[in-house]
C-alpha cells in the first residue's frame, strides 16, 4: 500500500521537475569527478599545510617552554654566581681590613720604634753636647780663674801654676 503511493508520487515528481535518469547519472558522475578533483587538488594540500602549521606551532610551543626553562636556569645560575661573588667580595673586604689593620699595627710599632730611636739619639747627642759645653765652660772658667789670679797676685803664672789653679777650681765646682 505504501509502495504504490510513493511510486506514484515519485513519478509525479519526475514528471513535474523533469528528472531524466541518463542526465541525472551524467550530472552525478560529473559531480563525483569534481568532488574527487577538489579533494585531491584542494583539500589534501590544505590539510597538509594545516598539519605542517600545527607541527610548527607545537614545535614553537616546545621551543618556548625550553626557552622559559633555560631562562629560569640562567636566572638561577646568575643569582647563584651573584651570591657567590657577593660572599667572595665580603671575604676579600674582610681580608683586606685584617691586612690593613695588621699593616697599620706594624707601621705604628715601627714608627714608635723609630721615634724612640730618634729620641734616644737626641738625648745622647744632647748629653754629649752638654758634656762638651761643660768641658768648654770648665776650661774657660779655669782660664778666667788663672787670669784673675794672675791679675790679683800681679805675678806671671807658669804652666804649672795654671794647671794647679785649674785643678783646684774644677774640684770646687
Amino acid at each position: 500500500m505504501f509502495t504504490p503511493v510513493v511510486a506514484a508520487s515519485l513519478q509525479e515528481m519526475v514528471d513535474k521537475f523533469g528528472l531524466h535518469t541518463d542526465i541525472f547519472i551524467a550530472h552525478f558522475i560529473a559531480f563525483a569527478i569534481l568532488v574527487v578533483f577538489v579533494v585531491i587538488f584542494g583539500v589534501k594540500p590544505i590539510m597538509k599545510q594545516l598539519e605542517e602549521r600545527r607541527a610548527r606551532i607545537e614545535e614553537g610551543e616546545a621551543m618556548h617552554e625550553r626557552s622559559q626553562k633555560e631562562l629560569a636556569d640562567v636566572k638561577a645560575t646568575g643569582e647563584q654566581i651573584l651570591a657567590e661573588a657577593h660572599a667572595e667580595g665580603k671575604q676579600q673586604i674582610e681580608h683586606a681590613r685584617g691586612t690593613a689593620a695588621k699593616l697599620q699595627a706594624e707601621l705604628t710599632e715601627k714608627a714608635a720604634a723609630e721615634a724612640r730611636t730618634i729620641i734616644e739619639n737626641a738625648r745622647t747627642q744632647a748629653a754629649l753636647d752638654t758634656q762638651r759645653e761643660k768641658d768648654a765652660l770648665k776650661g774657660e772658667f779655669a782660664r778666667l780663674v788663672a787670669a784673675a789670679t794672675a791679675q790679683v797676685t800681679g805675678k806671671v803664672l807658669t804652666e804649672k801654676d795654671h794647671r794647679t789653679i785649674n785643678e783646684e777650681a774644677i774640684r770646687n765646682l
